[in-house]
């Protein structure tokens, strides 16, 4: 038999409304929530019966789930989500999560206190299964935007990343550098390995040897992109194009070439995913792969409304979304093919 709230009030000896308030995402005392919340574990409770509860009335409410309160990339995509789902009538309620805690058994709270209809959850990568799981066994709708996820299945929109990183690749190929650099992020990210793949593929395709195949990755930040570019012009042989696979990584990259004495793109060509007004302003200005943020977050909305409507049609769908190339002037030609 599944355990129910009244399990939990046994096990810890509060109250039920105390317990209720808990769930519903409403304040109580930090000793009282520390017992509540080891006994939900203990006893493996889930709110199953009463998010089906909650959720008998649509609420016209949908959460934006992110990994990163601030970064420019999710905020635009908020945004255009916003845009389309307003036409419809839905506000949006924008959370963040701890992509390094296992349960995150706040945001589920939230979830439900809200009675959302249904989430778009952006992950930093594919491991964050609890978090994934709980909104699954509440039986929210969820929508996967820019990581594909197997487990449990749901929509997917996502750019064309595998494809568009092979074309930059044999963009730099075509300018006659034979010895390439990829800087990229978490490792097992959908996104990141996606893009590496396509680097990998145009190499094949054009008989580039590994050892002048330097891949190279760390986290999502500045610092690691500096780290990570220091480390890669200390090899041999040194790359003369690098593909940076996300735009915060290049902000760490341009901040050290000073401190290197590397000038682009005279000593080294730079190609970023991801593209930011800095990069035009930069000197050179930097090529970049641009991805389609506003069709992203439409294909993600439109998704959502359309299950939280009830139409299981083709489920789960995976939309890949095109991205755009902007040449600019910080990939030097050498010797052309």
């Amino acid at each position: 038999m599944s355990c129910t709230i009244k399990d939990i009030a046994k096990d810890t000896s509060l109250s039920l409304s105390t317990i209720s308030k808990y769930l519903n995402g409403k304040n109580i005392i930090p000793e009282n929530r520390e017992k509540i919340e080891k006994s939900i574990k203990k006893l493996g409770y889930t709110p199953n019966k009463t998010a089906q509860m909650l959720r008998a009335r649509k609420t016209n409410t949908i959460c934006i789930l992110i990994p990163v309160i601030g970064d420019y990339f999710w905020g635009t995509l908020c945004s255009y989500i916003e845009e389309y789902v307003q036409k419809y009538n839905y506000s949006t309620i924008v959370s963040s999560y701890d992509p390094k805690a296992d349960e995150n058994a706040d945001v589920i709270r939230l979830l439900l206190s809200n009675q959302v209809d249904g989430v778009i959850l952006i992950p930093e990568n594919v491991a964050h299964l609890h978090l994934i799981q709980s909104i699954a066994q509440n039986h929210i709708p969820l929508v996967y935007l820019d990581q594909v996820v197997a487990d449990p299945p749901g929509d997917s929109v996502t750019s064309t990343n595998r494809k568009s990183a092979y074309e930059a690749t044999e963009y730099l190929i075509a300018k006659g550098h034979c010895c390439l650099g990829v800087i990229g992020g978490i490792m097992d990210s959908y996104t990141i390995s996606e893009r590496i793949q396509g680097f990998y593929d145009a190499c094949d395709k054009h008989h580039i040897p590994f050892p002048c195949r330097i891949v190279m990755g760390g986290d999502f930040s500045p610092h690691s992109g500096a780290v990570q570019f220091r480390r890669m012009m200390e090899q041999s042989p040194r790359p003369t194009a690098i593909l940076i696979l996300g735009y915060i990584s290049t902000l760490g990259v341009i901040m050290e070439l000073n401190t290197l004495g590397i000038t682009i793109p005279n000593d080294l060509s730079i190609l970023t995913f991801d593209d930011d007004e800095i990069f035009s302003a930069f000197e050179p200005p930097i090529t970049a792969i641009v991805q389609n943020l506003q069709e992203m977050g439409k294909q993600a909305a439109k998704l959502l409304l359309k299950r939280i409507n009830g139409c299981e049609t083709n489920f789960p769908v995976l939309k890949m979304i095109d991205t755009s190339f902007i040449e600019r002037k910080s990939v030097r030609e050498m010797n052309p093919l």
